[in-house]
């Protein structure tokens, strides 16, 4: 675990603390469920899946999050993807675009209420459960929207 990670886990503790302390524990167990409710309506449960040429996972991207991006990151069990390696398909269509291409002169737009693909090919893969983190860089304010989820990766059969 890197010092950077395990600090942000502190602080959401801390304020986790704070805000039990000031409006009780059953807020803060309203608040873990705020969160889960909206970990499962992000990611389509179980999408995670990983093969010899790489995983790949679908977001089913409700209206949380409208806008332009004019980067994506991903990181696969806390090491960062390149972005030579990673790609979206945003929803409805067939063409994977990299994650080098976004830029904000050709920014990528996920279409709202669509389920967008996102694949991969980490540097060094493993079985069992996975930790996925997504950073989208928006043109917009707030300049950063991340989502990070955790699944078992179903194995799936080599490509033709």
């Amino acid at each position: 675990m890197r010092p950077g990670h395990f600090r942000g886990d502190l602080s959401l503790l801390r304020q986790g603390i704070r805000v039990a302390a000031g409006f009780g524990f059953h807020s803060v167990e309203g608040l873990v469920s705020v969160v889960e409710l909206l970990e499962h309506s992000v990611y389509e449960a179980h999408s995670l899946a990983i093969g010899p040429s790489g995983f790949s996972f679908v977001l089913l991207n409700p209206p949380l999050r409208m806008g332009a991006f004019s980067a994506v990151r991903l990181f696969w069990n806390g090491a960062a993807v390149p972005a030579d390696a990673a790609f979206i398909r945003p929803g409805g269509t067939t063409t994977a675009i990299p994650f080098s291409a976004v830029r904000r002169e050709t920014p990528v737009t996920i279409p709202i209420g669509r389920r967008t693909v996102f694949l991969a090919r980490p540097e060094s893969r493993s079985p069992g459960r996975q930790r996925v983190r997504l950073e989208l860089q928006s043109v917009a304010i707030p300049p950063l929207v991340w989502f990070e989820f955790a699944d078992v990766a179903r194995e799936e059969p080599p490509g033709p």
